[in-house]
This record gives C-alpha cells, structure tokens and sequence, in this order.
C-alpha cells in the first residue's frame, strides 16, 4: 500500500483499486469462457491474478477487522467465493495447515520453532498465521479498549508494512511478531499493577487518560488510576440507553469528566483530547451499562 501507485491525490484510484477491479472483470469474464479449449493454457496465468486479489481482500478484512471497521461487502464476497470453491474442490483451508504449522496457543509460542518456520519454504504462510492468530486474540484480550486496540492494531499494521517493503526479513519480521504476542499474553493481567487492581473498564479509562506524557509525568499512575476508577462510576450513574443520540445529556457527561479532571488537576492544555478520547471509550461500553441497567 506504500508504493508510489498507491499514493495518489483524493478521488482518484490507487494501483491497488485498480487491480482490484480489472482482476475482478477478468474472473468474471473466465467464469463465461473457462470451457473453451484455446484458453486451456491461460489457466494458470488467471488463477494467480484470481488467487493475489483474494489475499488482498483477505488483508483488507484483516485490517479493518483489527481496527474495528466494518468489512465492504465487495471484499466479503470475494472471500465467501474463496471459500465455497475450496471446500467445493475439497481444498485445505486452513493456513495452519497450509504454513506446515500446529494451530498454535498464543501463550505457548517459543521463539526457536518461530524461527524454523520464518527459515522454510513457507515462511509467508507462517507470517500469516502468526499475523491472524496475533489479531484475533489482541482483539479478544482488548475487547472495547479504544486505546489498546488501535495501538495492536497499529503496530501489526507496520510490522507488515515494512515486511512488505522489504525492510524486514521473513526471521525478523516473525521475532517481532512473536515479541507482540507475548506482550498481548500478558494484556489480561495488566491491570492488576495497580492498588486496588483496575477491573478491565477502569483499565480502559486508564489507558484514555494516560495517553499523553505530561499528565503521566504530572499526576502520576496512581492518580489516573483514581480518575480511571471514578469515569465508570460516572458512566455507572449518567449514562442512558440513548445517551448517544440526545445532546443535552451529552453535554452533562462532557462537563462531568472536565470536572474531574480540573480536581484532579490534569494539563490543561491536554483536557480536549482527553475528554474526546473519554467520550469515544464510554460509547464502546455504553451498551452493556445500559444492558444492565445500574440506574
């Protein structure tokens, strides 16, 4: 996605869309003309432009899965395409499978099987797996984390960005990857550094407050802790089913959580973001607070 193809002005199409959408009237078109004998050796040549759209769709829906976006419907199809021709063919699916690896546990991943997979002849497939499996389970551990979701989601992102650009080798690429992992093992117990420990919504709100380094440097761990411990109660108390679609209560939370943090006298110049970033974490948990109705 970084090359110069790709980097193109507003409303105009990338080298990728582009591909995209001529690889996609040439599956169409072979689909209608496949049976005819004079194309028989073109075969090959059609299927891999067939197969490298269908593992740019699958990155697509990687990356926006990670990031929490919803998935075009365009690219779902392509996959459910893939799918239904393999297990129509009797195909393995799996990459696991495919990479020559056990479906593996993330908390149970060592660093010398990773790196005899990054040396063989498969080592992508590897990558790949190791990518998903990092994905699913950051996702599963950072469940409605704004802060800590993007951050993984990020990281992966660029990991595979310069693997991609060539700027980190397969041996590399897969020893970071695994570097990720452990510090994703490690995400369910994080909050239990604090005294009292966090439950998981107050480590949230931890991790919205403490996003810049002055306040850091300024309040401490323990007094954004306190502030962290405070907004659930908050969203405990004000927070409504349709609080996202009514103004007036809006604006009671915003001035609830400025409030906050003028006592406990967060950088002024950093309460916007903040207060931004608070609002968007207590849109992500709303539902279940008003699923369990603590009013």
């Amino acid at each position: 996605m970084n090359t110069p193809g790709n980097r193109v002005p507003e409303g105009t199409p990338t080298l990728a869309d582009r591909y995209r959408t001529l690889s996609g009237q040439l599956s169409r078109m072979w689909a209608l003309a496949s049976g005819a004998e004079t194309l028989t050796e073109m075969r090959n040549e059609i299927r891999f432009y067939e197969q490298v759209r269908i593992w740019m769709a699958k990155y697509d829906a990687m990356e926006r899965r990670a990031s929490g976006e919803a998935i075009p419907e365009e690219i779902a199809r392509a996959l459910r395409g893939t799918v239904a021709q393999a297990t129509a063919a009797g195909e393995i699916t799996d990459i696991y499978q495919a990479a020559g690896l056990e479906r593996p546990d993330i908390r149970n991943l060592n660093a010398k099987s990773l790196d005899q997979a990054a040396k063989g002849d498969r080592a992508h497939l590897a990558i790949e797996a190791l990518r998903d499996l990092l994905i699913d389970e950051a996702n599963r551990v950072t469940r409605n984390n704004v802060v800590r979701r993007k951050a993984f989601s990020e990281r992966v992102r660029e990991l595979m960005n310069r693997y991609t650009n060539q700027q980190l080798t397969a041996a590399q690429v897969m020893q970071r990857l695994y570097q990720l992992a452990q510090e994703v093992a490690g995400e369910a117990d994080r909050g239990k550094q604090f005294d009292p420990p966090l439950s998981h919504d107050e480590l949230a709100f931890y991790d919205a407050v403490s996003q810049n380094d002055s306040a850091v440097l300024e309040q401490g761990t323990d007094v954004l802790a306190q502030i962290a411990r405070e907004l659930v109660a908050i969203m405990r108390r004000d927070t409504r089913t349709d609080w996202t679609r009514r103004s007036d209560v809006q604006a009671k939370l915003r001035a609830e959580i400025k409030r906050l943090l003028r006592r406990y006298h967060y950088p002024p110049d950093k309460q916007p973001g903040a207060v931004k970033l608070v609002i968007e974490q207590m849109e992500v948990l709303a539902p279940q607070y008003a699923e369990h109705d603590y009013h």
